[in-house]
């Protein structure tokens, strides 16, 4: 178990290492929503510790790396936008910590998975891309 553990986490870097900035922004996304999961899978299983590490890992993904990730002066009103819906993603988070309620977390993760679809056709197109 230590040795897949160990794997993955060499296979998680290397990903870094030789991915693009679009690369990483789909990246983050999909960490976001494994740490959506997590925090679910804990609440059904009502354990708060759990849950509270989930939602915080996925606040600092949302604040560090997406947040932290956009270029407000080329991206302009993309960028602000992006800015707005990511504090939202961090309220619904801190939200769902404290009520627990599934369907807030529900509603996050259909709304990271409808933007991580554009950022998939994005790279898949290599088309104009978003401020991040």
């Amino acid at each position: 178990m230590r040795a897949a553990r160990t794997y993955q986490n060499v296979s998680q870097q290397t990903a870094v290492i030789g991915a693009d900035t679009l690369q990483l922004v789909v990246l983050l996304y999909e960490k976001l929503l494994d740490r959506i999961r997590e925090a679910r899978a804990a609440q059904v299983a009502s354990d708060i510790a759990a849950r509270g590490r989930a939602t915080s890992l996925a606040i600092e993904l949302i604040e560090k790396g997406l947040v932290g990730s956009l270029d407000t002066a080329r991206g302009g009103d993309v960028a602000l936008k992006l800015k707005e819906q990511y504090s939202l993603w961090m309220l619904q988070m801190i939200q769902f910590n404290q009520h627990g309620k599934l369907d807030l977390l529900e509603a996050l993760e259909n709304q990271v998975k409808t933007v991580l679809s554009a950022w998939r056709e994005l790279k898949a197109g290599g088309g104009v891309r978003p401020a991040n």
